[in-house]
């Protein structure tokens, strides 16, 4: 028999990509933006130079469309620049910038992806919780989960507060806001952690005002849907996330969940989806605004029920049926009786 054999080149064949960035940042962004990203990457994954120029080159793009994505995706939050690597500012002649030595010429720049998990031994683990602040926060931890943590779960607390570079208050607030969700698995709480990092919440302000657009969102949206035993699945998250990009409001958007189940009497993201682009095409701002369609469409309606199916008005009636819009035929019973009683006797 052929022997098969198999080869592992996951980590350089496949560049992974947080979906965080295709729901939030992606959708906002130039094309070529996201091209120029996307291969910022693929080079960082694979341990390769990544210069100015090299990028120009590949994407068949000037220096100034490099300097000026760069520019953006580090206000975005999303790629650091070295210090040696910020081009000079545009001068008054209008001329491209130039980066401010020949070194900075090919300097490398960073992509923030989510730093790998290693499993760190007791004498590592001690060495980055004792005498530290971290030392207290696992303390709290232990408190709120009510046990001791195992070996696992404070290699994960090492993982976020020494990878993630989470502050004490940061993880402070984290530990409480998932012990407040019901959630006490430090998986979950780990999960967490990640995905504000791929978000760059770095600080307490942030984190409350992510937690505060889910709750005032997230809550209400299942709520109105009636679903209280759990929570929202990933693509019920990714349709909320996209309610929230719209601009409605909770009132808005919680109002087209109640008219979902009246029309389809189950939790249907997709039809509350419908709904509501119809709105967002429609200019709606506020529930005044679906008041006025609610009108509008009544009128429309009464209108068209008062209309033969040519199209011509029907003088004094409100409702016409179409099943009666046919000419009625009248028939003689009896000679059709006397007819069939003939054709028996044939």
């Amino acid at each position: 028999m052929d022997k098969i054999t198999l080869t592992n080149n996951l980590q350089h064949n496949v560049t992974i990509l947080p979906n965080d960035f295709i729901d939030h940042y992606m959708r906002k962004a130039d094309g070529e933006y996201v091209k120029i990203y996307l291969l910022i990457l693929r080079l960082s994954g694979s341990d390769l130079p990544i210069r100015i120029d090299e990028l120009a080159d590949t994407l068949e793009l000037t220096r100034k469309d490099i300097l000026r994505a760069l520019n953006y995706w580090e206000k975005a939050g999303l790629l650091k620049l070295n210090d040696d690597s910020h081009p000079a500012e545009e001068n008054t002649a209008g001329t491209s910038p130039e980066v401010g030595n020949s070194e900075a010429a090919g300097a490398s720049f960073t992509a923030l992806t989510v730093p790998k998990k290693t499993n760190r031994s007791a004498v590592e683990m001690e060495k980055s919780i004792k005498n530290t602040d971290l030392e207290q926060t696992v303390y709290m931890a232990e408190t709120y989960l009510g046990r001791p943590l195992s070996a696992s779960e404070l290699n994960s607390f090492c993982y976020i507060n020494d990878d993630l570079h989470f502050s004490s208050d940061l993880l402070e607030y984290l530990i409480e806001y998932c012990i407040t969700r019901g959630k006490k698995s430090v998986r979950y709480i780990e999960s967490v952690a990640i995905n504000w990092f791929q978000m760059g919440i770095d600080t307490v302000k942030k984190a409350k005002e992510q937690t505060t657009l889910y709750t005032q969102n997230v809550f209400p949206v299942m709520k109105a849907f009636g679903i209280a035993n759990r929570n929202p699945g990933p693509a019920e998250l990714d349709y909320i996330r996209k309610w929230n990009s719209l601009g409605f409001e909770t009132d808005i958007i919680v109002e087209a969940c109640n008219r979902t189940l009246l029309a389809t009497h189950q939790a249907s993201f997709p039809y509350a989806n419908r709904i509501l682009e119809d709105w967002k095409k429609s200019g709606v701002r506020n529930t005044a605004d679906i008041q006025s369609l609610d009108k509008n469409f009544h009128a429309t309606s009464q209108v068209a029920g008062q209309t033969k199916p040519t199209g011509q008005p029907v003088a004094g009636k409100t409702n016409s049926n179409s099943f009666h819009n046919f000419e009625q035929r009248s028939y003689n019973y009896d000679d059709l009786e006397s007819r069939l009683l003939d054709k028996n006797r044939r």
